[in-house]
């Protein structure tokens, strides 16, 4: 089960980036392509300005979201990379004084690892359903897409990320085993 939800995360996480990094390259686009060079072109030949206008229209309407929506999907990215690192031991770790104790202390302190851990991920939860009930419902400023969909991703990534706590201290790393025996 948890090896679907790893693969629905990176997929998401993939389709995230992919959308930002769409959004962007249109606004790159439109803004040196179409604002810059079709439109010095258009001044100076009329016969453009008909096309020009045309396409200037057709990218306006698709990048008007080009600048704040890449940067929420962002968000979406590095939370769910987040989750991703956290199951496959992609974070900084500072076991060494901790792999050098006794199986039995060592187990003690990663339980106490996971708890604050987990405690620190359940205040995260409780903080963004308090902030989605806020501001949820406001709408962006240059889509009509409301705020909450894009606030959606830290609850849902705290969640995550608690289930791989729990996981990480019952069965150990799944790339590495356990790392208290």
């Amino acid at each position: 089960m948890l090896r679907l939800i790893d693969r629905v995360a990176e997929a998401l996480g993939v389709l995230a980036f992919l959308l930002s990094s769409a959004f962007i390259f249109l606004n790159v686009l439109n803004r040196y392509l179409v604002l810059g060079l079709m439109r010095d072109l258009a001044r100076e030949v009329e016969a453009l300005r008909p096309a020009y206008f045309a396409i200037r229209n057709l990218f306006g309407d698709l990048v008007v979201t080009a600048d704040e929506v890449p940067g929420l999907l962002l968000v979406w990215v590095a939370f769910l990379g987040a989750y991703c690192a956290l199951r496959h031991d992609g974070h900084i770790a500072f076991d060494l004084i901790v792999n050098s104790l006794k199986p039995g202390l060592r187990r003690i302190i990663l339980g106490v690892n996971s708890i604050l851990v987990s405690g620190f991920l359940a205040l995260v939860i409780w903080q963004s359903v308090r902030m989605i009930q806020i501001a949820g419902a406001t709408e962006i400023e240059t889509a009509e897409i409301a705020q909450g969909w894009f606030m959606l991703i830290l609850p849902v990534s705290a969640t995550l990320m608690i289930g791989a706590v729990v996981h990480r201290f019952l069965f150990g790393n799944p790339d590495r085993g356990r790392t208290w025996d």
